[in-house]
């Protein structure tokens, strides 16, 4: 069996069609029906059921599927290697952050990258942190950027850098009632509802806080979050930098907490990938936002 024929179940059991894994393996479907015969007939046996509404695989196509995904993403990041290798002044980057990232730390990053790069195309997707180490793994993304924790990360053949921290505070527009007092205790918190992300990386556990229980919308969308707060009587929670802008302008007031919770974040890069010029040309970027970030605090 060769990796053209790994590839040609994979497209058939992904689409569950002919025609549609066709179009993906640019051949014709005679050709593929063919393909998927001979292959078949080598193997001795059925990888597919054939159904009216399409194709499912059989235990055996399962099997194959299941002991070669290791080996289709260890060749999807040998090409892509190869393919940063030979990128500096053209070329392209996958990056993906966290939505505390995109608000806080990408629109200066980009604006550097912007000047101080060629013909090259950044691509960026903003997702939470599993979906980020699942894309990271499979070689889908170069560089990611979120809710990281250094020392839960750095090894297993990623290099795990440090980025900003801070510290989870609560606001609400200036005219809201909680204001009424100078210090609010728990229970005064508690009679409002709350907004906020969901929490993930680094942090966890607070799930049972009393806070946490009053949560009415979780999102990673700080828009629609500020958007309730500015609108309604709920207060949002998240890091103080996401509401630097809004506290700046009065727009939003920080309530004083009677709790402490830090938000922290990293960049994960696989060695290989960062020994490549325009990757660890991004990563220097992100570190000197970081690191005047920390000068500044």
């Amino acid at each position: 069996m060769e990796i053209k024929d790994i590839e040609l179940i994979h497209a058939v059991h992904e689409t569950g069609s002919l025609s549609q894994a066709s179009i993906a393996l640019n051949m014709s479907q005679p050709t593929l029906s063919k393909k998927l015969a001979r292959l078949e007939q080598t193997l001795g046996s059925t990888l597919f059921h054939r159904y009216p509404r399409g194709l499912a695989a059989t235990a055996v196509a399962q099997y194959i599927l299941s002991k070669a995904e290791p080996l289709r993403a260890e060749l999807a990041e040998i090409e892509r290697h190869v393919q940063l290798m030979t990128a500096l002044e053209a070329g392209s980057l996958n990056l993906g952050v966290g939505p505390i990232i995109e608000q806080v730390m990408l629109p200066e990053v980009l604006r550097a990258f912007v000047e101080s790069t060629g013909d090259v195309e950044l691509s960026i997707v903003t997702e939470d942190e599993p979906t980020l180490l699942s894309m990271l793994n499979a070689s889908e993304l170069d560089v990611v950027v979120g809710p990281f924790d250094v020392n839960e990360h750095q090894g297993n053949n990623r290099i795990a850098i440090p980025m900003i921290s801070d510290r989870i505070i609560a606001a609400a527009r200036p005219d809201h009632p909680v204001f009424s007092q100078t210090a609010p205790e728990l229970n005064s918190l508690l009679r409002y509802s709350w907004v906020a992300p969901k929490t993930q990386g680094t942090v966890k556990g607070i799930e049972g806080h009393p806070i946490f229980k009053k949560m009415k919308v979780l999102s990673d969308n700080y828009t629609v979050l500020k958007t309730l707060t500015f609108l309604t009587d709920a207060i949002c929670a998240g890091p103080r930098a996401v509401f630097k802008h809004e506290l700046e302008l009065n727009q939003l007031r920080e309530i004083s907490l009677p709790f402490e919770i830090t938000w922290s974040s990293a960049l994960l890069v696989k060695p290989e990938t960062y020994a490549t010029p325009l990757a660890r040309h991004l990563v220097s970027l992100f570190e000197s936002f970081a690191d005047g970030q920390k000068c500044n605090g």
